[in-house]
């Protein structure tokens, strides 16, 4: 049975731009590689379970995609304890590990490999990517010609052919120009709803109510409410007012 269950949990010290490096800066790096330990999230609680559809609000910086990396196993629990059972398709950092000096079609491979799906890997999956990414004969060019909208639309569409148990959301609804958004949203909203445990980070107030049966509120790294959506949300907002 899928289920989140992080007791008083610590996340400190993660370094997002040392991650991000690729192996060969990583190599030509010069000199001390220091990691700063700051406290990232701090004596967080958090429970989910088949049925909870969950959002997350809070200001920028409040910890928000910081708690879904904890999730997701991206980044290390410091301290406290953290068990996640199930399979998570955790769309956060979509499109980090693309090569831009690869086609579009070569990248499609290399972001099942960075999530740890390359298993999944087949014709099937390539030609219903390369399908709903909308790239058509764009997709056998080096990325590095892709406009920013053509790299978000294949980001998206690799991860977003997968069925967890668990499925993690951070502001992906704002992929694309209007037409693709249009279209992402409806297929996701379908995975929102149908898969056992679903976590949304989203800045619009009205989709969190729309969508989700509990809310949780982070403030400066810790959960500062957690209840209703319709209590936690207007919470919230008179907080920020």
């Amino acid at each position: 049975m899928a289920k989140i269950e992080l007791k008083n949990i610590d996340v400190r010290g993660v370094d997002v731009s040392g991650r991000a490096m690729s192996l060969r800066k990583v190599l030509l790096f010069k000199g001390d590689f220091k990691v700063a330990n700051l406290p990232i999230i701090q004596n967080v609680d958090f429970n989910a379970y088949p049925g909870d559809r969950i959002g997350i609000v809070g200001r920028n910086g409040s910890g928000k995609s910081s708690l879904l990396k904890a999730i997701a196993g991206i980044y290390p629990v410091s301290s406290g304890e953290r068990i996640v059972e199930g399979t998570i398709a955790p769309l956060i950092e979509m499109g980090v590990g693309f090569d831009f000096e690869l086609s579009g079609r070569q990248n499609i491979k290399l972001g099942l490999l960075y999530s740890g799906r390359i298993a999944e890997y087949c014709q099937e999956l390539e030609d219903r990517v390369i399908e709903f990414s909308e790239l058509g004969e764009h997709i056998d060019l080096p990325m590095k010609n892709y406009s920013s909208g053509m790299i978000s639309r294949l980001a998206f569409s690799v991860s977003i052919f997968q069925m967890p148990d668990i499925l993690l959301l951070d502001e992906v609804f704002a992929a694309g120009d209007v037409g693709f958004v249009t279209k992402s949203k409806k297929l996701m909203l379908e995975k929102f709803t149908n898969v056992p445990i679903s976590i949304l980070v989203n800045h619009s107030s009205q989709e969190i109510l729309e969508l989700c049966n509990k809310v949780y509120w982070m403030e400066n790294g810790a959960v500062k409410m957690v209840g209703k959506p319709e209590e936690v949300v207007s919470a919230y907002e008179k907080g920020i007012s």
